[in-house]
């Protein structure tokens, strides 16, 4: 039996990137948050050191360590999806790189019908949560809770990365989160004086953190919904059942995986889908759990002429253990990174005024799970960021402990083939280019001799990846399959509304976080602005 329901202004499901940002807005704004986390505390060294992130990579205590369906274009082959299950969410896990994406993603939010949520709409959000490094300016704000801060130290063999992307065509860029996000350079990340800055490290502090109260391994069974309006969360803790009532909103925050399980589970989705799991159907929703969108990845590896890699540090324990004492004395050196320094952005259509293709430097060259191999090695990775791609997640059963059913379907599309298979050959155009051709010993995978589009385009399908920015299964619009309005307001019930990567209409050209992050700003702040009105 449940025990006696506490009651909140708020009630916030998931502790990530954007349920921070939510509970400590809220909290600021004097309302009384309860704020859930599945997971556990953020208290393990590896999150707040930097290149601690591969320990973290496939951990079953702080990662949900999911797996997808077989992807039937990439030869049945099942692809690992790391998912923070602990106080920050994937925030706390992931490789920390500050991307927004580029404006026009947010104008077509707009021009689809999501009224308020074109660039120059969301641009005061993401300076309002940001304290840049660099300081103030027409795109970046200071005073902020989420640091934004330049990589430790320049790397030489991104300098050489970079110098060869110009010598093939690319500007240099030293923001891509400013005029334009064409070109080459290096990343800034969210870290504070050399450590992970996740929200749950920028938000949950000061005033505010008086009146959230953050619950963690608080497992949300099924949102409570009566006459048409969420009115609580039922919710396991420590073996115990649990209930918890929102006198305002519940705000559902789970993120792009677990946000739809939660709304299936509680009855909020496609109805024929509730009854398969067993459950009555509440609101008939089509669209939870479609529309999933990720970036795809595939790289080539090298052996490097030089010992300048990470796999050099993994490798020898003298190496790691002065790296550790210059970290922990001086927090800098390679532990104060991330490994991945550098990007180039390209179109492969022509339309250079929307990249659609990343390629990133990275310092190692690792197995699928992260483990270095036992050579001094990297990889440029190339990245599709405006995929056709179109998936689902939906629940398996009505127990929120298993796992939903993941499909991406990548590389369905004649467009999306051919973006990898441009990206790839631009990637060799760039490590047989000097100087970075000097650093590229060998190519060992997939090797010089697969040169063919056939070869390429098997690689693709035997060693691509998610690159782990999900988004898209609470999508956000005016259409049939819309999950949100424009207030992120859930359709069909009162007080409930969801606030996460899920809401993306489509996917942004960059990194994930930083737009969740901005999701959550502008939500709590509808939220605060719809309770006064």
């Amino acid at each position: 039996m449940a025990e006696e329901a506490q009651t909140y202004d708020y009630i916030v499901i998931g502790a990530g990137s954007a349920g921070c940002v939510v509970a400590g807005r809220l909290g600021e704004a004097g309302r009384k948050v309860l704020l859930l986390e599945a997971g556990g505390p953020d208290s393990s060294p590896w999150i707040h050191i930097p290149m601690g992130y591969a320990k973290l990579y496939n951990n079953p205590r702080i990662n949900w360590c999911y797996q997808s369906e077989p992807e039937p274009h990439l030869n049945g082959r099942s692809l690992f999806q790391p998912r923070g299950k602990v106080l920050g969410g994937t925030g706390s896990i992931n490789g920390m790189i500050y991307m927004r994406g580029q404006p026009a993603d947010f104008d077509l939010w707009r021009d689809n019908g999501c009224a308020g949520w074109g660039f120059d709409d969301v641009l005061p959000f993401f300076k309002m949560s940001e304290h840049q490094e660099r300081g103030p300016s027409k795109f970046h704000g200071t005073g902020g809770p989420v640091w934004v801060s330049d990589l430790p130290s320049k790397h030489p063999i991104a300098e050489a990365f970079h110098e060869s992307s110009v010598r093939l065509g690319s500007r240099r860029n030293d923001d891509f989160n400013g005029e334009t996000q064409l070109g080459t350079g290096y990343v800034q990340v969210t870290t504070r004086r050399g450590r992970r800055w996740s929200t749950a490290s920028g938000y949950l502090r000061g005033e505010a953190k008086s009146r959230i109260n953050v619950v963690t391994r608080a497992l949300a069974e099924k949102i409570l919904v009566e006459n048409g309006r969420a009115v609580g969360v039922s919710y396991r803790l420590g073996g115990a059942k649990r209930e918890a009532r929102a006198a305002a909103e519940v705000v559902l925050c789970g993120g792009t995986y677990n946000s739809p399980q939660i709304l299936q589970i509680s009855g909020i989705g496609p109805a024929s889908a509730a009854r398969d799991l067993g459950v009555d159907p509440v609101v008939d929703l089509p669209g939870v759990g479609m529309n999933l969108q990720d970036h795809f990845g595939v790289g080539l590896e090298f052996k490097s002429s030089r010992p300048y890699t990470v796999n050099d540090l993994a490798n020898s324990l003298f190496a790691r253990s002065f790296a550790m004492a210059r970290y922990v004395l001086f927090r800098s050196g390679p532990m104060a990174s991330n490994g991945n320094y550098s990007n180039t952005f390209l179109s492969t259509t022509g339309d250079d005024a929307r990249p659609d293709m990343m390629i990133t430097f990275m310092a190692w060259c690792t197995t699928e799970d992260l483990q270095p191999r036992k050579f001094s090695g990297f990889t440029i990775l190339a990245e599709h960021i405006r995929p056709d791609a179109r998936g689902t997640v939906m629940a398996r059963t009505a127990n929120p402990e298993d796992a939903p059913a993941i499909l991406f379907n990548f590389l369905a599309s004649d467009y999306d083939r051919k973006a990898a298979l441009a990206g790839l050959k631009h990637s060799r155009l760039i490590s047989r280019t000097e100087p970075m051709k000097s650093y590229c010993e060998k190519e060992i995978t997939p090797g010089p001799e697969k040169a063919s589009d056939e070869d390429l385009l098997e690689h693709c399908r035997n060693g691509g990846l998610s690159l782990l920015h999900p988004v898209g299964t609470c999508k956000m619009g005016v259409d049939d399959d819309a999950v949100v309005d424009a207030r992120l307001r859930v359709r069909g019930i009162e007080g409930l509304r969801v606030v996460d990567a899920s809401i993306m209409p489509s996917i942004v050209s960059g990194n994930t976080n930083a737009a969740t992050i901005m999701i959550g700003e502008k939500g709590a702040h509808m939220m605060i602005e719809d309770s006064r009105a």
